[in-house]
């Protein structure tokens, strides 16, 4: 966010900085420490406020866990809507496939902070499932939505279950890049994704 340093920021826009500032940190902690070591005293002097203010921002660890799966999944979202713009069918999924290639490539330690939020997600009794849950079917529904919608063109095979394809889609974006940050030498990554797009143009092709 920039400022002129001679214009006082109004309250929404400290709050807005502050709030950038902090969920930039918490990303920072959570890929350095893991979700256990990221607690309200660390972030606040990572960020540069008092555990007060994180407190009162968040309440709690898992609203402060929400709050940067909410953050990362809406700026992903949005790119992925720019991207895909018009397209439709299959363009609209391949889009989406390179859209979330160069996120990656982009912003590593968001997308690992997620990895290792989406996994904690997975532990019985995590206050963070159903936030993940919400992410995960929502991502299922746009792809699902672009294959309906290339069937009813007759451009994508109609015998392809959309709501299955679409589970297959973002399952392998998760995994795969959860195999890549494992193996970042072992595993190329462009590689992956060259034969990822190849490999839904066969399965939707009409």
């Amino acid at each position: 966010m920039a400022a002129n340093p001679e214009t006082p920021l109004t309250q929404t826009e400290r709050k807005a900085l502050s709030d950038q500032r902090m969920l930039d940190a918490a990303v920072r902690l959570i890929v350095e420490r893991g979700p256990a070591k990221t607690t309200f005293k660390a972030l606040g002097e990572a960020a540069g406020y008092s555990r007060g203010l994180v407190t009162y921002r968040f309440g709690s660890k898992a609203g402060l866990f929400k709050a940067v799966i909410k953050r990362v999944s809406e700026r992903f979202g949005q790119e992925v809507e720019a991207a895909v713009a018009d397209s439709q069918g299959v363009d609209a999924v391949l889009a989406a496939a390179e859209t979330y290639y160069r996120f990656v490539l982009r912003s590593p330690k968001d997308i690992r902070a997620m990895q290792i939020l989406f996994h904690s997600a997975a532990e019985p009794g995590s206050s963070l499932t159903d936030a993940v849950s919400r992410v995960q079917v929502k991502q299922r529904a746009q792809v699902a939505a672009w294959v309906a919608e290339g069937q009813r063109s007759g451009a994508i095979n109609p015998k392809i279950c959309a709501e299955t394809f679409a589970a297959r889609f973002c399952a392998y974006t998760l995994g795969m890049t959860f195999y890549w940050m494992l193996d970042s030498h072992g595993i190329s990554w462009e590689r992956a994704h060259q034969d990822f797009k190849i490999s839904i143009q066969q399965q939707l092709a009409a």
